[in-house]
């Protein structure tokens, strides 16, 4: 890495509104029927994360909803967490799966929370 150009490895979402499309309940609970607790530019893919584990951790919602998180959310901030960690070690093969798991996750999510 040199003095003034710096490589960095990370993981950012494009568009919001792929993030909406793709799981638009999820979405709705962590964005629009209550708002996060933390200030974001961009509600991408891990900030709807966090949104939904902080939610869950500190946030009053439905019983049902609850169960449905408590039941997959922690493997996705589990993922979340492989994300970073495999970012900061330059390994981008591992933070691909990551990545792979954090949307599988939240797809199954998405399915549980519109039939819980």
């Amino acid at each position: 890495m040199g003095k003034v150009l710096q490589v960095r490895v990370y993981a950012y979402t494009y568009s919001e509104e792929d993030v909406r499309k793709a799981w638009p309940r999820l979405w709705s609970l962590a964005f629009e029927e209550t708002k996060p607790g933390f200030p974001y530019e961009m509600a991408g893919v891990l900030e709807l994360v966090r949104a939904l584990d902080d939610l869950y951790q500190f946030g009053v919602i439905a019983e049902a909803i609850s169960k449905v998180l408590a039941s997959g959310l922690p493997k996705v901030v589990q993922a979340v967490e492989e994300l970073q960690r495999h970012l900061a070690d330059w390994n981008p093969q591992a933070a691909n799966q990551a990545s792979d798991r954090i949307e599988e996750g939240l797809g199954e999510l998405e399915r549980l929370v519109a039939n819980p």
